[in-house]
């Protein structure tokens, strides 16, 4: 098993307040941050859809004050009356009459410039061409010539008509719109168009105003130019964007735009045409065919939020800074009586029964260093009678020895006697027994080798028993292979099939672990005696995760009904007659698995041959699947 690192448990209790401490700020911060969060994106987006809604209804005021300005001009009876006449006279400027009518009509225009701030008034015949502009500085350039755009006159003849926003011409940074709409004469004829040419300076204003939008709000118009957003106002971070700048449809950025020139109406978390986070509320005015948006970074929508976590960061650091602090102290009080546990537990280990622990207190480690000065008090008295049976068991070893040898010496003696004479009354005076006499003998000498053999095993198996361990690596392959290659030299007209598992090695005292193998082996060669083709195995199989090793014969087998006697000295399941041996063998193979702490059974049926498993170290694998 590998050597486990040693945590003090000043240190567990330690990481586990701060884990605890850790992960219960971090949720609860994200929780509360989240929701902060949240709740002022609500704010925002109900803030910028108020913002988008109110310049959206401005915008569509001051276009319909234009559009009644330009209704109003067109329904004038001056305009009425002038336009027809204009048209006749128009192909010939220095007419004195189409003068004196256009110095009339000019009178009655100008106030519509200088009250409401158009750049030109302009008048066109029914074909579209320009016959009356004012102001006169612009009559020699523009007269004769078709009103541009060229939509607004096809437009204009149906009805009031704002065009897309143009390039001023005569500013050459300024931009413009024209609103068209049809002039009749007095007998309601189409007589032609008036057109106002309107400055977009007071409209660039209006979206100038970022009131209520902080220091990266904005407010921008787009239209739709194909499969793109055109913008159509200067921007804070593109002054000279005005229809220039473009964001096309299958781009992330400038995603409020985008939705806003496909009629969309909407508000929410984006990305504006600088690919920056923003929240932004959208719009759509038909009138006009614009998308209208209004806009604030998120980073600046979110900046208190962002001071709170920090602040919550900061409280939540020093929290936990006092928490470890508090920590500390408490594992300190909890972890110093249990280290003086552990030095007298160290202490009685090194032998010193006689040192006590003496903690006093009255809580619970209090009552554990009693109870542990107490156990060391009884392993005093326990180790001291230990220590005498000790003494004891040595002596009674050192007796059962003396015995063991008494016996092998002292039985032998008078068993070789009995098997020598027997063996010269055969030789010597063979001509004088009769046939149930020899027989008698050669049965005294048959009795007195066997209990030779009996004496031999029990002192093999009382030396296993005793027998000082030593582990190593073994390989089982290769000992098994040495015992077939030893077995098939006592038989050489024998045909048995050896089959051995390559590569089998465990830990453990190879001179014991031979033994077993020897033993094995050798019953399944003697079970398949009666077999001209037999097959012997041996090889390793799994057994609820742990490695079994096995013997496998075709030979006698057994009756499974007595598998309870296999293991047990001097029990026999087949006659003498049938196969020899003294019973002591597999006794000795369970002995010796036992003592490497593994186990051993069989599993058989009668003329079908045997399998014998067995196990090694089973405590410490089930000490390493506990732990």
């Amino acid at each position: 098993m590998p050597k486990q690192r040693h945590v003090s448990i000043r240190k567990k209790l330690i990481t586990t307040f701060l884990t605890f401490a850790t992960i219960s700020v971090v949720l609860l911060g994200a929780l509360f941050f989240t929701s902060a969060r949240k709740e002022l994106q609500s704010v925002h987006i109900a803030q910028l859809e108020n913002i988008a809604d109110l310049k959206k209804d401005r915008i569509e005021l001051y276009f319909r004050e234009r559009q009644g300005d330009i209704v109003t001009a067109a329904n004038a009876y001056d305009i009425k009356r002038t336009l027809p006449l204009l048209g006749r006279l128009a192909a010939d400027p220095s007419d004195p009459v189409f003068r004196e009518t256009y110095r009339k009509l000019d009178i009655h225009t100008k106030q519509y410039r200088d009250v409401y701030g158009y750049l030109s008034i302009i008048l066109t015949d029914t074909r579209g061409r320009i016959v009356y502009v004012s102001p006169e500085s612009q009559m020699k350039e523009r007269l004769g010539k078709h009103i541009y755009p060229e939509n607004a006159f096809a437009e204009g003849k149906k009805d009031v008509y704002f065009s897309d926003i143009l390039r001023n011409s005569a500013a050459e940074s300024g931009f413009e719109i024209m609103a068209s709409a049809p002039v009749r004469d007095a007998r309601g004829a189409f007589a032609g168009v008036i057109a106002f040419e309107m400055d977009m300076t007071p409209v660039y204003k209006l979206f100038q105003d970022t009131t209520g939008l902080g220091r990266t709000g904005e407010e921008l118009i787009v239209r739709r130019e194909g499969s793109a957003a055109l913008f159509l106002s200067p921007l804070r971070y593109d002054p000279d964007a005005v229809l220039k700048k473009k964001a096309l449809f299958d781009e992330t950025r400038a995603f409020p735009a985008q939705m806003a020139v496909q009629g969309r109406r909407g508000a929410g978390l984006v990305y504006d045409y600088n690919g920056v986070e923003v929240l932004a509320a959208w719009r759509y005015v038909p009138s006009l065919r614009w998308g209208l948006v209004a806009k604030i970074n998120a980073a600046e929508a979110f900046q208190s939020v962002v001071a709170l976590r920090n602040m919550v960061i900061a409280i939540a650091a020093g929290i936990i800074v006092l928490g470890v602090l508090a920590a500390m102290l408490f594992a300190r009080s909890f972890s110093a009586p249990i280290m003086a546990l552990q030095k007298g537990a160290e202490m009685i280990s090194s032998g010193n029964l006689d040192y006590r622990v003496g903690i006093t207190s009255n809580d619970e480690i209090g009552r554990l260093a009693a109870a542990f000065d107490n156990m060391a008090s009884s392993l005093g008295r326990t180790t001291g009678e230990l220590r005498r049976k000790a003494t004891a068991l040595e002596t009674s070893n050192m007796e059962l020895e003396a015995f063991s040898y008494s016996v092998s010496h002292d039985l032998r003696a008078p068993l070789r006697g009995i098997d020598g004479f027997s063996l010269v009354l055969l030789e010597d005076y063979a001509e004088k027994l009769d046939n149930e006499g020899r027989d008698a003998l050669e049965r005294i000498r048959a009795a007195s080798q066997r209990m030779g053999l009996l004496i031999d095993d029990l002192l093999k198996l009382s030396r296993v028993s005793r027998a000082e361990l030593k582990r190593e690596r073994v390989n089982l392959s290769k000992i098994a292979g040495r015992i077939a290659e030893d077995l098939r030299k006592t038989g050489p007209g024998r045909c048995v099939e050896f089959v051995i598992a390559d590569g089998i090695t465990h830990e453990g005292d190879e001179r014991l672990l031979s033994v077993v193998l020897q033993n094995l082996l050798g019953n399944a060669w003697k079970f398949t005696e009666k077999h001209e083709n037999a097959r012997i195995e041996f090889g390793m199989a799994d057994c609820h995760g742990a490695a079994a090793y096995f013997v496998r014969d075709d030979g006698a087998g057994f009756d499974p009904s007595y598998s309870d006697k296999l293991f047990m000295p001097f029990q026999r399941l087949h006659a003498m007659y049938e196969f020899s041996g003294t019973g002591i063998g597999l006794a000795t193979v369970q002995r010796i698995i036992s003592r490497h702490g593994g186990r051993v059974w069989a599993e058989g049926e009668v003329g079908k041959g045997a399998c014998f498993y067995f196990t090694l170290d089973e405590r410490d694998i089930d000490e390493e699947r506990h732990s």
